[in-house]
């Protein structure tokens, strides 16, 4: 059966962000970007982002990278060339690091 309004809309989000997060990492681990709250920055300032909730690689450690993992490896299952992991997110979880750890400096 098809979800509840607020259930969907929370699916809805919750795939949004994990592919903000998951391209955010692609383009700090690629040096396109320089850390990940330049991910965050940009898309307040540019994009319109409420400020108030931190961003999607903020987002990211608060739910967690081997949560957001979890997630995008199961969403590879339908489009593998969308939902595949950033290897940035891989070497996080692997050093027992979140993005917020790449900020300093």
């Amino acid at each position: 059966g098809a979800l509840p309004a607020r259930a969907e809309a929370e699916a809805i989000r919750r795939r949004v962000l994990s592919a903000m997060a998951n391209e955010g990492a692609r383009l700090v681990g690629s040096g396109a970007a320089l850390r990940p709250s330049d991910i965050d920055a940009a898309l307040f300032l540019a994009m319109g982002f409420p400020r108030w909730q931190g961003g999607p690689m903020h987002w990211a450690d608060t739910e967690g990278l081997m949560v957001l993992r979890r997630d995008l490896r199961l969403w590879a299952e339908e489009a593998p060339e969308l939902w595949g992991v950033a290897p940035l997110i891989d070497q996080l979880i692997g050093m027992g690091l979140h993005f917020s750890d790449m900020n300093a400096g």
